[in-house]
């Protein structure tokens, strides 16, 4: 991984604990990351349209153990250019636990 390519801020948030039962507004930050940006061209973007896929952006991360399935919190979102997006996956890429494949939705 080249870390000139590592241009976007990642900003993983969890929303904040309910006092009394009741939600409180705004978030607290869990981690921070610098990303890559993967556009999709060509072929896959036009599989990515077929699965109504297209809106998902793929960012590649440096390994990060806290945002593995198992220790990563369930609520997690993920705030990029000061937009909400939810995550579809987060998976070690090749399995040496140096990059992750983060894929986002943005969130309506």
């Amino acid at each position: 991984m080249n870390p000139g390519d590592l241009k976007q801020r990642l900003t993983f948030i969890t929303p904040k604990p309910k006092e009394g039962g009741y939600p409180v507004p705004g978030h607290d930050t869990y981690t921070k990351a610098w990303a890559s940006l993967r556009l999709l061209k060509g072929s896959t973007r036009y599989a990515a349209a077929q699965v109504q896929m297209e809106h998902n952006r793929e960012f590649t991360i440096r390994y990060q153990s806290k945002l593995t399935d198992d220790e990563r919190p369930e609520e997690l979102s993920v705030l990029w250019r000061g937009k909400k997006h939810s995550i579809e996956s987060i998976e070690d890429v090749d399995g040496l636990k140096k990059e992750m494949l983060v894929v986002l939705k943005a969130v309506s």
